[in-house]
């Protein structure tokens, strides 16, 4: 038979010489309203929010605050007082100094403090923390001053540490036991709040993901459609009866061209493909690498002429021999040349430079860099991702499949070297887009497979 008395999960009660803040709390047959709501809290979408107002409501505080740090999150906290809706903060990396970095490391330390205190290590300076947690541009906020009591209790879970604080101009005691139960509560609210923000983020990732693809399968259609109807049109006119020979040979061109630049392609996603899936035998062999810029440099000086720009060459005054892969090197710089012929402003340079830095750190720096339109901030850190186009390229037009990079960063790690870009303001109209290519210098050992 069930008892007729329930089972007190927690109860609170007022500070001695204070008075009941609810009477209903002192006594463990009421508070499974409380009980109720706080569970209740763990269904919302937003729940950190729900838990801080139904805390602070039920047990009469004149704020609640919630603070959890997840490693891999960053921190969070949420704020709630009478009379004012409940609003929770991401508080993430900032750059060192900033306001948002002074408020995130005054966060951590309230709840390493709080942490502390519930161990016996330290005690809880909380009005120090709070002022500076809550400070904005007008400094501390009004409310803040009249809070004379603060009650804190730890949250411990795995992978995350948290504070719940209970503010008031009155003294709140919590029985020890009513705190664990609290900080039961809120070590599921916490994880649960942990696990929506990683299926949102999923989410999210999943929907860009999708957009990826169906960019790249409308670009590869674009890129595979126009040579074959550049083909098919060639073919169609080669059959005509009253063809001249030099039309014949206009179209055998075009046929050839189209057909190269199609297993080009074809060979760019096989070879991206191969990347990941295994690492080719290594053979490194001596190469002159101002000998191969210039040979490249040559190779492209037409090309550039007819799009009205200027391949420039820099370099040493000395010979540079690098142990590597001429091949792969050589597809790396194309790609990068290629690249920098299609995004340059009419009428500029794109520079193709060879920095020679042995005698003072060991290395070897190759650099491509030209002016035209800016690499967008949000774009630049994914500017290698396979099949990951800029926003000019698609705003403008510009023809691609977005393997370029991606094949180029493959193709330098296999060769021990690291790839890096820069975009930097020239002036009003140009920015500088800089590739640079870093190698260690091997010495002149010849033939390493």
């Amino acid at each position: 038979m069930a008892s007729e008395n329930p089972t007190v999960l927690f109860q609170a009660r007022p500070s001695e010489g204070l008075a009941p803040i609810s009477p209903s709390l002192c006594e463990g047959r009421e508070t499974w309203p409380l009980v109720h709501a706080l569970a209740a809290t763990l269904n919302e979408p937003d729940i950190l929010p729900s838990l801080a107002e139904v805390l602070g409501t039920h047990l009469g505080a004149g704020a609640c605050l919630l603070l959890c740090h997840y490693p891999d999150q960053g921190l969070t906290y949420t704020c709630w007082r009478q009379g004012v809706a409940p609003a929770s903060y991401q508080l993430g990396d900032a750059a060192s100094g900033s306001a948002l970095d002074r408020q995130r490391r005054v966060a951590v330390e309230l709840i390493q403090q709080t942490v502390d205190q519930a161990a016996g290590k330290a005690r809880l300076s909380w009005q120090k923390g709070l002022a500076g947690l809550l400070r904005n541009e007008g400094g501390t906020p009004a409310w803040l001053r009249t809070i004379a009591h603060c009650t804190a209790i730890a949250v411990d879970g795995a992978g995350f540490q948290g504070a719940m604080l209970l503010l008031g101009a009155g003294g709140l005691s919590v029985e020890p036991t009513a705190q664990a139960n609290l900080a039961s509560i809120g070590a599921i609210a916490f994880h649960q709040h942990y696990l929506q923000g990683q299926a949102q983020r999923h989410t999210e990732q999943l929907r860009y993901l999708n957009y990826l693809k169906e960019d790249f399968l409308s670009t590869l259609n674009h890129e595979l459609r126009t040579p074959l109807t550049s083909m098919m049109l060639a073919i169609r006119m080669l059959r005509r009866p009253d063809l001249t020979p030099e039309r014949s040979a206009m179209y055998l061109d075009i046929l050839e061209q189209q057909c190269t630049r199609e297993i080009n392609l074809v060979n760019d996603l096989l070879m991206l493909q191969t990347l990941e899936s295994k690492p080719p035998a290594e053979v490194r062999q001596s190469t002159d690498l101002g000998q191969l810029l210039a040979d490249l440099a040559n190779q492209y000086q037409e090309q550039f002429h007819q799009t009205q720009l200027t391949l420039a060459l820099q370099l040493p005054s000395r010979p540079v021999l690098l142990a590597t892969d001429p091949g792969r090197l050589t597809k790396v710089l194309e790609e990068l040349i290629g690249n920098a012929r299609k995004y340059s402003t009419p009428n500029t340079v794109v520079n193709l430079a060879l920095v020679d830095n042995r005698a003072e750190n060991g290395r070897v720096i190759l650099q491509v860099s030209n002016l035209g339109a800016a690499i967008e901030t949000d774009d630049l850190p994914h500017i290698f991702d396979k099949f990951r186009r800029g926003s000019n390229a698609t705003k403008d037009g510009i023809a691609g499949t977005g393997t370029g990079l991606a094949l180029a960063r493959g193709l330098v790690e296999q060769l021990g070297g690291t790839i890096r870009v820069s975009s930097q303001p020239i002036d009003a109209q140009h920015w500088q887009t800089c590739f640079t290519l870093e190698f260690e210098h091997y010495g002149k050992s010849i033939h390493n497979s």
